[in-house]
């Protein structure tokens, strides 16, 4: 109460305010009579037959129900992320935030080897005393600073939770092995050499010999988090790959600020791709027998920040004015894309989204309707109050209208003689949408605070760049030129994720850019690197987008917390090893599907059908060419956007379905009990699956035109 009587609250002020109160109470029971005041000394005597520990404990249990009375009886604020988030991720936020407060809370105290203890001691206080962490954390982050940061997200380097870690990380025979990596010759940022780390589970003379590599860009908001705080998942993909790991340590802000770590990266590739692995101790262009070795295979791999450099360093290689070998494959997890950040989404942001989500992330489209809630910031389903003796204190039913619903006049109309205009406007594309850094804006992992932080850490002194046209900040806004000649992209994000919808934006860039550079080819006969045109549904090996149903961001860095993480990092390893593969064949797709109920995941999709895009057309959306239907997931099922369900929600739905497999014209659901039944359901509906997709392709184009035509024709009637 002090600090703010004074109008400047501070920690100090508080401080002073806990001394003060608790000097003034000790000096009264010391002064004033054992008794207590005249009013207690008659209920001192009626307590007298109590034992001192039955005092101070139903004194505490009356204080905690002081405290809490509002709760209990019903006038208590409800929780805004208690159906947010999935129930494992939900827990795994807790221990995250308790964590972060004990270690916030120590970061002042030296000797080192004691901050490490207190870490980890009031890191316990704070996994019982739940608010209090998230009071602490919400402060903290209100003006986080650089040290801050670093000590939150290098949290594993704490030599506790390291050795707790290294438990449950499997063992492999070259492990954080340190390299310092040349700049190539003629460089003109400077000959630094790069410091990388190796993983790999092999032997020295067969890495020596490989001809794969993966190259990781580990993520750390391009300030914080080397190569050893990704450890843990890092020797889960050399364990199952067998394929060297190459992670870089590249310098981080504010010290290194853009583009300083992207000139590192893309050297980093350079000197390996000249070299053919020489730079970071492979055998090179020749073997030991003087035999010459063919070109080694890279996949790039990056998380959040490192997403945003993977996909920059792809730009850079481009546009190299020196010819490089391209990368076999880029594997994006939760990157960050988009350094613009606005509020807002523009209108042709939500078509993509429209056309890549519809109807496979009801969340998504869910989330950017913002007048069928009670709140405009709501993010999830509304849920009914439960009236039964609360009836009194809950208030009238008009607090359960939605915003829609409280709407009366629209356009010069009347909407209470319309209700049936009202229910037929379309979900998005006329009203006001978030992003999802906006939607999202109370994720307990990576907020706007956050956000803006890093934004300003990492551009440092430079000028103010142009977000809508750099692309090698913001990757989201790459020019379609660029983006056509990328390799295939597999995408990973959690649906709650704030980087959501640049996840699925940017995959659809890619695609659209992908299929209009298909479609000049076959117009004007140019030589693309892809397949044929008469193969049109070979857009499925373009892009891949994964969304994990109930999680948001840096799952990665939970896998002795999340099941969902470890499911997620086998479908990661598998997508490397098959990266790195000549020509995937059907072996390796009926694995692939086989093993999804193995990595603790199930993965379903909803093609549209042409119900759906009628019905589109009918809500007053604007009409779909028939290039976005050959990116929309009717017509590419393998790309399009998969909703990964935990394997005990299935479970615990299982008893509705009528057989292990249930499918229909709107959802197809693949819910299998063994790896046979998975192989022989593939073998037996997937064998002519480019001939089904191209006439379902087809179908729907000549729909489309049929209903274009008509529509015009009935435009052109009303105006005459």
């Amino acid at each position: 109460m002090i600090d703010h009587l004074l109008g400047r609250p501070s920690p100090s002020w508080k401080r002073f305010q806990v001394f003060l109160v608790s000097f003034v109470w000790f000096l009264y029971l010391h002064k004033a009579d054992s008794r207590g005041p005249k009013f207690c000394r008659n209920l001192n005597e009626k307590l007298c037959r109590f034992t001192p520990f039955q005092l101070i404990a139903g004194t505490l249990t009356v204080l905690y129900m002081l405290k809490n009375a509002d709760r209990m009886i019903g006038l208590g604020a409800p929780e805004p992320l208690s159906r947010l988030y999935s129930r494992n991720f939900y827990r795994a936020t807790w221990i995250l935030t308790a964590l972060d407060a004990g270690f916030w809370t120590a970061m002042s105290i030296r000797p080192k080897f004691l901050r490490d203890i207190m870490s980890i001691v009031f890191s316990i206080y704070y996994l019982i005393f739940a608010d209090q962490a998230d009071e602490k954390a919400r402060r903290i982050r209100a003006t986080i600073t650089v040290e801050c940061l670093r000590v939150s997200w290098e949290k594993t380097l704490n030599p506790i939770l390291r050795a707790a870690i290294k438990l449950l990380s499997p063992r492999v025979t070259i492990c954080q092995k340190k390299i310092l990596i040349p700049r190539p010759k003629n460089n003109p940022h400077g000959s630094q050499p790069v410091v990388g780390y190796i993983y790999y589970d092999g032997t020295q003379e067969s890495f020596e010999n490989s001809d794969k590599l993966i190259l990781d860009f580990p993520g750390g908001g391009f300030i914080t988090m080397p190569p050893p705080c990704h450890e843990d998942y890092l020797c889960h993909w050399a364990k199952k790959t067998h394929v060297p790991i190459l992670s870089i340590d590249y310098a981080k802000a504010p010290e290194f600020p853009y583009p300083y770590a992207l000139e590192e990266c893309f050297d980093v590739y350079q000197s390996i791709m000249e070299s053919n692995g020489e730079a970071i101790g492979m055998s090179g262009w020749t073997n030991k027998d003087g035999s010459k070795r063919k070109q080694i295979k890279i996949v790039m791999v990056g998380d959040s920040a490192g997403g945003n450099i993977v996909t920059s360093v792809m730009f850079k290689i481009l546009e190299s004015p020196t010819p490089l070998p391209h990368p076999n494959a880029l594997i994006l997890i939760y990157p960050c894309l988009n350094f613009d950040i606005t509020c807002w989404m523009s209108p042709s942001q939500l078509s993509v989204i429209r056309a890549e989500s519809t109807p496979s992330i009801h969340g998504l489209l869910e989330s950017k309707d913002h007048l069928r809630h009670k709140s405009p910031l709501a993010v999830v389903p509304d849920i009914k109050k439960k009236r039964r003796w609360s009836r009194g204190f809950s208030g009238s039913r008009e607090d359960e209208k939605t915003v829609e619903e409280r709407v009366k006049y629209i356009d010069g109309r009347d909407m209470t003689q319309h209700l049936n205009e009202r229910n037929s406007r379309p979900i998005i594309g006329t009203r006001l949408a978030m992003t999802s850094r906006m939607s999202y804006f109370n994720d307990r992992i990576l907020n706007p605070d956050l956000m803006r932080a890093m934004a300003i850490l990492y551009l440092g002194p430079n000028n103010c760049p142009d977000f809508t046209s750099d692309y090698l900040l913001s990757p989201i806004v790459g020019p379609d030129e660029l983006l056509a000649q990328f390799p295939k992209v597999y995408l990973m994000c959690g649906e709650k994720d704030p980087l959501v919808d640049d996840t699925v934006v940017f995959a659809g860039r890619i695609r659209e850019a992908k299929m209009r550079k298909k479609q000049n080819s076959a117009k004007f006969g140019e030589n693309l690197r892809m397949s044929s045109v008469d193969k049109s549904d070979d857009t499925d090996d373009w892009v891949e987008v994964k969304i994990l149903q109930g999680i948001s961001h840096a799952f990665l860095q939970m896998l002795a917390l999340l099941p969902e993480s470890s499911g997620a990092v086998r479908i990661i390893a598998r997508w490397l090893s098959q990266s790195l593969e000549k020509a995937p064949d059907s072996k390796v797709e009926n694995e692939r599907i086989a093993h999804d109920d193995e990595e603790g995941l199930m993965f379903s999709s909803r093609p549209s059908t042409i119900n759906d895009i009628t019905k589109t057309q009918r809500n007053g959306r604007r009409n779909i060419s028939p290039l976005e239907i050959s990116h929309h997931p009717s017509t590419s099922p393998k790309s399009s956007i998969h909703v990964s369900h935990s394997l005990s929600d299935i479970t615990e739905n299982s008893h509705k379905l009528s057989s292990p497999m249930h499918t229909s014209t709107s959802e197809v659901v693949l819910s299998p009990v063994n790896e046979r039944e998975c192989v022989l359901w593939e073998q037996q509906n997937i064998l002519n699956e480019d001939q089904i997709l191209k006439r379902r392709r087809d179908t729907l184009i000549s729909h489309l035109k049929e209903g274009t035509a008509v529509t015009s024709q009935e435009n052109t009637e009303t105006k005459k």
